[in-house]
């Protein structure tokens, strides 16, 4: 396998285009109700098709995220392997990084605990390759990643899910154990010090993280409800649980409107002071491998 930064960088683009101007709208009807609403609500801020000013600042700020982040390292990773890098979206809910991780060249696996959202993630897969005629190297597949897996992973990407892993130790004894020599956990989340945030996660767990999910056939698994991870306790847990950070940055905010030259000098280097600004930035991309 071989590829370039620029060539990842429009693979990437396209795919988020495609979700923008292609897919939000009719996939809607191709959803059972419930999917349907809850696809809805949870891509309702995408820019509108056709304002292509708001588009090419979405795609900017985008490439310039947690998620341009990993489809640079997963080039590089192809670089020295040789092959596509396996990929575990850990939490994938409706599979968009499962998606684009596979559209930038990964192998991917999205793995959750709820049938309804990997039934949408199927139709979505389904549908993107009635459209386009490309068939993406995603599967799917229910799991609790607590418990044992049966395969080794070269990125192991969890976004907006890390909240709801429990026991999270389990789940990094198993990311310890399946991660390729030099591959990755990357978590791409709140920033879990951030004031507003605290306040509305206690507004919807209540006191009680520790809860069960009961699956639609009845098994039951334990499960976090918003457990936030303030970045020096973050970087804590990954050291107690035999990982070692080798990249983190906060992010506050505006990352598509900067201009490059702005962006590159002045705010890349604020982003990598991961301890400046806890109570100010929006979010964090943390990054461990084994240590």
């Amino acid at each position: 396998m071989s590829g370039t930064v620029r060539d990842a960088r429009t693979a990437f683009e396209h795919f988020v285009r495609w979700t923008i101007e292609k897919e939000y709208q009719p996939l809607q009807a191709h959803l059972p109700d419930g999917e349907r609403e809850a696809f809805a609500d949870y891509y309702k801020n995408l820019p509108a098709p056709g304002a292509e000013a708001a588009i090419r600042r979405y795609l900017r700020g985008f490439w310039r995220s947690d998620a341009g982040w990993t489809a640079r390292w997963l080039v590089d990773r192809a670089r020295a392997t040789g092959r596509a890098p396996r990929v575990l979206d850990a939490g994938s809910g409706f599979g968009t990084y499962s998606m684009l991780y596979a559209a930038v060249g990964g192998d991917v696996l999205g793995a959750d605990l709820r049938p309804d959202r990997l039934d949408a993630a199927e139709k979505r897969l389904a549908f993107h390759r009635a459209q386009t005629g490309e068939k993406l190297a995603v599967r799917y597949a229910r799991a609790d990643l607590t418990r044992t897996w049966d395969a080794k992973y070269d990125l192991v990407w969890v976004y907006n899910a890390l909240s709801h892993i429990d026991p999270l130790e389990g789940f990094l004894e198993q990311v310890r154990t399946h991660l390729e020599p030099g591959g990755v956990l990357v978590i791409g989340d709140i920033n879990g010090a951030h004031p507003e945030h605290l306040e509305r996660l206690k507004a919807l767990r209540g006191d009680d993280v520790h809860q069960v999910y009961t699956a639609p056939d009845g098994q039951q698994h334990t499960y976090a409800v918003e457990r936030p991870f303030p970045p020096a306790e973050l970087r804590s847990i990954m050291t107690a649980n035999g990982l070692r950070m080798v990249h983190h940055e906060l992010y506050w905010g505006g990352l598509g409107a900067l201009p490059e030259p702005v962006y590159q000098l002045g705010m890349v280097p604020l982003q990598r002071m991961w301890w400046l600004g806890a109570g100010v930035a929006r979010r964090q991309l943390a990054v461990a491998t084994v240590a």
